[in-house]
């Protein structure tokens, strides 16, 4: 029962942070969302930071899962790295309920070092998918600053979308990016 019984605290710590506010997500109230006793959040976790650190991991883990899933989609390199990007927009991702945890974990990075951890092994990660791929594509003195790049791009892309989907439509970002892609592989 110990992963099911996680997995229903983590989803509802998720959903009491979208609802609640992050400063407003107590164990109280997400043990309610969960259905859960107080005892037994405290009894699969090590208090409330536990609790938000394995749920902040959870994302980072799914986030990493759609990019994985969207770059072994493509079957040549410049597909990997549209797959990448698109990884990021994955149905999951968009839901109001990630973006309002992912916001607030981003918002707390610089002043949770359990967060910050999580995000740097989370950004290394990101780059171990990309090197390989633009080593492919791109010659080496110019694969940091890209796949850095690559990053920061697909970041900035979501959080646009994220606070205006109406007018950041997935056509739009799947158009920035490809135009990125094609004039860093293809510079003139």
């Amino acid at each position: 029962m110990e992963p099911v019984r996680r997995g229903q605290l983590i989803e509802a710590t998720i959903g009491a942070i979208h609802h609640d506010g992050f400063q407003n997500a107590t164990i109280a109230r997400i043990s309610k969302r969960a259905g859960l006793s107080v005892g037994l959040v405290n009894h699969y976790f090590d208090g409330k930071s536990d609790l938000f650190e394995e749920t902040m991991q959870t994302l980072v883990d799914q986030t990493l899962a759609d990019v994985e899933a969207g770059m072994a989609a493509g079957t040549t390199p410049l597909e990997r790295l549209m797959g990448f990007v698109e990884g990021h927009f994955a149905p999951g991702q968009r839901s109001p309920e990630a973006i309002s945890a992912w916001l607030s974990f981003y918002l707390q990075v610089s002043e949770n070092t359990g967060f910050g951890r999580i995000q740097n092994a989370f950004d290394e990660r990101l780059l171990g998918l990309l090197r390989p791929i633009l080593s492919e594509l791109v010659p080496a003195a110019r694969q940091e600053n890209i796949a850095q790049t690559l990053i920061a791009l697909a970041y900035g892309l979501w959080l646009r979308h994220a606070y205006d989907p109406a007018h950041f439509h997935l056509d739009m970002i799947r158009c920035i990016a490809r135009d990125y892609v094609d004039d860093v592989v293809n510079p003139s």
